[in-house]
């Protein structure tokens, strides 16, 4: 569940708070959410090169959420790649599914709050 989570998070905080991002980046989540659907991790380069003091504590802390609540859980991948592509070949699909969501909401979170703080007290980094 972890491996989607990072493009899936920060397609999310390009929707949801659409100001604190450039157009690009805005552009880029929009493919940063198909690429996480797909399994495929790389959707988050773009915002991390950009400004990777903010986003990669904040993609680490919402993997981290996404891959605690499947152990929590019991999840089991049968495949060798990840995200919602592989549902069919999961155990215990609706908390594989859960776990996705929770990554995805710690990461948008986490991105906003620090990218908000740092627009906020002119921090540039």
């Amino acid at each position: 569940a972890a491996i989607c989570t990072p493009p899936l998070g920060l397609g999310l905080a390009t929707l949801l708070r659409r100001k604190i991002w450039s157009e690009t980046e805005r552009e880029s989540g929009y493919a940063a959410l198909g690429m996480g659907m797909m399994g495929i991790t790389e959707g988050a380069i773009p915002f991390a090169v950009s400004d990777p003091f903010r986003v990669i504590p904040s993609i680490m802390l919402g993997s981290m959420a996404a891959a605690m609540t499947a152990m929590q859980f019991g999840v089991a991948d049968h495949a060798p790649h990840g995200g919602p592509i592989v549902l069919p070949v999961v155990d215990e699909r609706l908390w594989y599914v859960v776990a996705i969501i929770v990554g995805m909401i710690v990461t948008s979170a986490s991105v906003i709050a620090l990218k908000s703080i740092g627009k906020r007290e002119g921090v540039a980094v």
